[in-house]
């Protein structure tokens, strides 16, 4: 039986203060029924909820992208699990998937993606080269400027391809200024095919990719991908 005080509990989520705060006493209301408007109100927020996560969602554009951990190691999945609780973002951790092409590195980041906005995570996913022109033009092009201004309220962000190509001095510059800014106060997923001294040996500003590493990894897990 439900009773005023969950009614007014609900109705507060919902900013319906003329409920929560009593100005409106059911008790009074010969006519209601607060079973029915407490299912009511809790049809209420369950649609919120789903209409918000449809929104994050689409704002993410995430890769419609699946992980089969079916054959990975234990150790791999043991790892996935403890991830899933998202831990790491409420830390603001970082974290490296890292492994050969065909290993599920963009399936996992996306279904890392897919549980932070079930969570109520703001994410958001791009490709390297698609960050590095954002990152460049954000303050000539409205759209980047949008874009980036939406990433700096985003508590993930997921960069694929990272070092795929080595990266031009002056593309290396615009990664580290942005992943410098944009780190300070979220997590990044960085997904790399390369080891990560590697990046020192393709890089042309060597002592900036090391410095960017250093960043990077200050507070971060590495998760590597094997083959199948």
């Amino acid at each position: 039986m439900a009773d005023i005080t969950e009614i007014r509990e609900l109705a507060q989520k919902l900013n319906l203060w003329n409920i929560a705060r009593g100005y409106i006493d059911l008790n009074d209301e010969k006519l209601s029924n607060l079973d029915y408007l407490k299912m009511v109100l809790e049809k209420e927020l369950e649609i919120r909820a789903r209409q918000k996560h449809t929104k994050l969602r689409k704002a993410s554009k995430l890769p419609n992208k699946a992980f089969d951990a079916s054959n990975s190691n234990k150790g791999l999945k043991w790892q996935i699990k403890q991830l899933s609780n998202l831990t790491w973002i409420k830390e603001e951790q970082n974290l490296i998937l890292l492994g050969k092409c065909g290993t599920g590195k963009s399936g996992l980041a996306a279904q890392l993606g897919e549980t932070a906005i079930s969570n109520g995570y703001k994410t958001y996913y791009a490709p390297f080269d698609n960050f590095i022109a954002v990152a460049e033009k954000k303050a000539t092009n409205p759209k980047a400027e949008a874009i980036f201004s939406y990433m700096q309220e985003c508590d993930l962000i997921i960069i694929d391809d990272v070092f795929y190509v080595e990266p031009t001095r002056a593309e290396l510059q615009v990664f580290y200024r942005a992943v410098t800014f944009l780190n300070e106060t979220r997590s990044i997923i960085f997904i790399t095919n390369r080891e990560l001294s590697a990046w020192i040996d393709a890089a042309e500003d060597k002592h900036l990719c090391q410095t960017l590493l250093d960043r990077m990894t200050v507070n971060c897990q590495i998760v590597r991908l094997t083959d199948k």
